[in-house]
């Protein structure tokens, strides 16, 4: 074996050897046996882009699944701190199946969250509209929706936080 090589285990685990480090994921989705399944990732002001953008491609939400208003939460670690007046969008893109992502909704989660508010004390249930309305649907039919977030108005220069989306997947027969 190559000293840099890397290979998947029984259990879907990479394993790598020599100075090769794992690659960085912002979040992660909890296996459920019930009728609730849990995405969690973690936003890290600083690097909140400017257009809408998938917060960790990996960590995604079944089409036409319910998202949970009432148990979803937006966890602020880290005060968040701007240059100027900046706020926080925070939505869902389609899975294009080509390795790209459109836009479903850039606020569906929750919008214009002000930096003045995502202070240590700042613990949300998250309001935007794709929150406990009806199941989210994909526009490219069964493929999943990635979280996502942007910026308006200014960059953010520091802050963390982490949501813990919850939703109820499709009935699948």
């Amino acid at each position: 074996m190559a000293a840099t090589e890397i290979w998947v285990n029984d259990d879907g685990l990479e394993v790598r050897f020599g100075t090769e480090k794992a690659t960085l994921r912002l979040g992660g989705r909890l296996s459920t046996y019930g009728a609730m399944g849990e995405a969690r990732v973690k936003i890290l002001g600083a690097k909140v882009p400017s257009t809408d953008a998938p917060i960790d491609k990996k960590v995604t939400i079944p089409s036409n699944s319910y998202l949970d208003a009432v148990t979803s939460q937006l966890f602020v670690d880290t005060v968040f701190a701007s240059g100027g007046s900046a706020t926080l969008d925070i939505g869902l893109m389609n899975d294009d199946g080509d390795g790209t992502y459109s836009t479903l909704d850039d606020n569906g989660v929750d919008a214009a969250i002000a930096v003045g508010t995502l202070a240590l004390d700042y613990d949300t249930v998250p309001d935007g509209a794709q929150m406990g309305t009806s199941p989210v649907n994909s526009s490219t039919a069964t493929l999943p929706l990635a979280i996502s977030y942007g910026y308006n108005t200014a960059a953010f220069t520091a802050g963390a936080a982490t949501l813990v989306l919850r939703y109820r997947p499709p009935v699948t027969s």
